[in-house]
C-alpha cells in the first residue's frame, strides 16, 4: 500500500488516550478529537469518484481507547470511464486496546464502482467494532446503469493467524435476480464486526441484545468466529435509514456489553 492518507495513532498515556500520530492528507479531514480519543473524520471531496484510490491507518497502542466517527455517508460517483475507486482500510489494535471504526453506509450511485479492502489486526484481549455498510440509490428514479462493488475484509491476531477472511462482490444484477428472495424489498446493507475474546457464554449473553435490531424494517444474522474471537453480523434494510438504525441499536448492546461506548 502507498503512503495513506489518513494516518492515525493512538496511545496510552496514564489514565487516558491521546492522539500520539496523525497525518492527514486530501480529501480528508480530522477535527479535533472529541472526549479524549473520539475523532470526527470527514472527507472533503464530495465522496468516491472513478480512479480514486484511497488510503487509510489506524494504529492503537496497548490499552488506548479511540473512537473513529464519520457523521457524513460516502458517496460513490459514475466511473465516467474510468477504473472502480479503491478504497483501502488498515486498522491495528494494540494489547487491551479498544476500538470504534464507524463509516455511514456508502451510497452507490448508477454507473459507480468500487473495490474496497480491510486489513484488521487483534492484539490480545483487544476489543474492536466495525461497521460496514451500503446502499443503491437512483436520483429521481431515473434507470439505472451498472454498478459493483468488491469488497474483502481480513483479520488476524498479533501472531499473524487468520481469524476470518470475508469476500463479497454484489451488483445490480444480483440483487435483481435474488428478489423475491431475502433480498427482495432490501435495498441497504450491512456488516458488523464485533471483535474481541468471547469465552464461555458471552456469545449467548450478547444475541438478545442485538436481536433488538432485527424487526419489519431490517432482517439481521449472527454467526460467531473462530476460536471464540467475536461475531460477524449481516444486516439487510429497507433503506438506508433503517439500515442506520440497526447500527445504532447494534452500538448499544456493544456499550451495554460493557465495551467502549
Amino acid at each position: 500500500m502507498s503512503e495513506p492518507q489518513l494516518d492515525l495513532s493512538f496511545a496510552r498515556r496514564g489514565d487516558r488516550t491521546v492522539l500520539a500520530h496523525r497525518h492527514v492528507s486530501y480529501p480528508f479531514f480530522v477535527a479535533a478529537p472529541l472526549r479524549g480519543a473520539e475523532v470526527i473524520l470527514q472527507s472533503v471531496s464530495g465522496g468516491l469518484f472513478g480512479g480514486d484510490r484511497i488510503a487509510q491507518q489506524v494504529a492503537l497502542g496497548d490499552g488506548a481507547e479511540a473512537v473513529i466517527r464519520m457523521p457524513s455517508a460516502m458517496v460513490v460517483h459514475h466511473r465516467r470511464g474510468k477504473a472502480a475507486a479503491c478504497q483501502t482500510v488498515v486498522l491495528r489494535a494494540g494489547e487491551d486496546a479498544r476500538l470504534l471504526y464507524l463509516p455511514r453506509p456508502a451510497i452507490l450511485l448508477p454507473g459507480s464502482g468500487v473495490v474496497q479492502s480491510m486489513e484488521i489486526t487483534l492484539g490480545r484481549h483487544a476489543a474492536v467494532l466495525i461497521f460496514d455498510g451500503f446502499l443503491m440509490h437512483n436520483p429521481g428514479g431515473h434507470p439505472s446503469e451498472p454498478r459493483a462493488l468488491e469488497s474483502r475484509v481480513t483479520i488476524r491476531d498479533a501472531s499473524g493467524r487468520l481469524i476470518a477472511l470475508d469476500r463479497m462482490r454484489v451488483t445490480d444484477e444480483m440483487l435483481t435476480a435474488a428478489d423475491p428472495g431475502v433480498a427482495g424489498g432490501y435495498r441497504a446493507f450491512g456488516t458488523a464486526w464485533l471483535l474481541k475474546d468471547m469465552e464461555g457464554d458471552a456469545y449467548d449473553r450478547l444475541k438478545p441484545a442485538i436481536a433488538q435490531a432485527s424487526g419489519d424494517a431490517c432482517y439481521l444474522a449472527m454467526t460467531p468466529l473462530r476460536a471464540g474471537c467475536g461475531a460477524m453480523l449481516r444486516i439487510a434494510a429497507r433503506d438506508g435509514g433503517d439500515l442506520d438504525a440497526a447500527l445504532t441499536m447494534i452500538r448499544a448492546a456493544w456499550t451495554l456489553a460493557g465495551h467502549l461506548g
